[in-house]
């Protein structure tokens, strides 16, 4: 499993349930973490690697460094939620009349630009491998449908426009035998999501794991929550 924004929250629980059922990891985040260098000291099995998937020349000497080998499931988890966190007073800095036209470009390129860069970089070596899945964690913030408050602009346009990229992917990669879908881990008490979230980040890598092991070409086609929900875009 390879597994982007390793070093803290969702994607730090990723690598440490992962690796604990005895998958080889490879985490990779910009910077790293104290918690993610345990990881790897501890597990011979977590390689830890520098990669900014918002930069094009970091994705590619990344791939350079990983070599051609078979990767079961390529995991999209390196998100932004802005230049203010949502804990810190994300929403009002999202707020209509507040707009940071250069923060929602920074937030598309991560959330958006970020998985398709990785897809199309390592969609042969998903290929190559026996489980052939690409997921990238979305939100519910994301859906039209469900959207009723308004606000998070930069935020939500990101989610749902790299839904939609994953409703294509999930077609062209078909073709190759690839499953790929956009997943909501829920509301998740991490730096991101804050302390009033609803889950932990166990409980919300837990069910994002359950559904990518259960993932067959029926389910493709749409928004997946971590509880087996079907969500509306």
């Amino acid at each position: 499993v390879l597994i982007t924004g390793a070093s803290r929250g969702l994607g730090l629980e990723f690598v440490r349930q992962y690796a604990a059922d005895g998958w080889a990891v490879i985490a990779t985040s910009r910077s790293g973490s104290p918690e993610l260098h345990a990881m790897a000291a501890d597990n011979q099995r977590v390689t830890l690697h520098s990669l900014d998937v918002a930069d094009g020349a970091s994705v590619s000497a990344f791939s350079d460094a990983v070599g051609i080998q078979p990767i079961d499931v390529l995991l999209n988890n390196a998100g932004l939620f802005g230049r203010v966190a949502f804990a810190d007073g994300g929403v009002e800095h999202q707020a209509f009349g507040s707009t940071d036209f250069d923060n929602w470009a920074n937030v598309m390129n991560t959330n958006v630009f970020g998985p398709m860069r990785m897809a199309e970089m390592f969609a042969d070596r998903v290929a190559l491998s026996e489980q052939k899945k690409v997921v990238t964690l979305s939100s519910m913030l994301g859906s039209m449908a469900l959207n009723t408050i308004g606000g998070l602009y930069a935020y939500r346009s990101s989610k749902a426009a790299v839904n939609q990229v994953m409703k294509s992917m999930s077609i062209d990669l078909a073709k190759r035998g690839i499953l790929a879908i956009g997943m909501h881990p829920g509301w998740a008490k991490t730096d991101m999501g804050g302390p009033a979230a609803e889950i932990d980040a166990a409980e919300a890598v837990a069910g994002v794991r359950r559904q990518i092991a259960a993932l067959d070409a029926a389910k493709l086609g749409v928004l997946l929550a971590y509880d087996g929900n079907i969500l509306p875009y």
